[in-house]
């Protein structure tokens, strides 16, 4: 009996699971925003075609969404190269989870 729940428990939230991913390409920050007190994000000259509308959302009520912001701020204002976005994704939206800067 204990299987069958845990096997109906993982269908029912099978599609609840967003997945952590990477983009490892280097890429340029062309525009960034923020909307209201809790969202953020940026594009790229190259694209993130992973991405709805090419958006990489950063969340600002955390301090690592804001500590995340300030570098995507430093990398587009000194012409820095995004090397690394750790994100998940919540249908075709994602949300940066982490970012390496060269």
């Amino acid at each position: 009996m204990n299987i069958r729940y845990f096997l109906i428990s993982l269908i029912i939230l099978f599609p609840f699971y967003s997945a952590a991913s990477q983009i490892l390409e280097p890429k340029t920050i062309v525009r960034t925003f923020s909307e209201g007190s809790s969202k953020a994000g940026f594009y790229t000259s190259e694209g993130l075609l992973q991405c709805k509308w090419g958006i990489m959302y950063i969340d600002l009520s955390t301090e690592a969404g804001k500590a995340m912001f300030s570098q995507v701020l430093t990398a587009k204002s000194a012409g820095f190269k995004v090397v690394r976005i750790d994100y998940t994704k919540s249908g075709e939206l994602c949300t940066a989870t982490g970012l390496h800067i060269q």
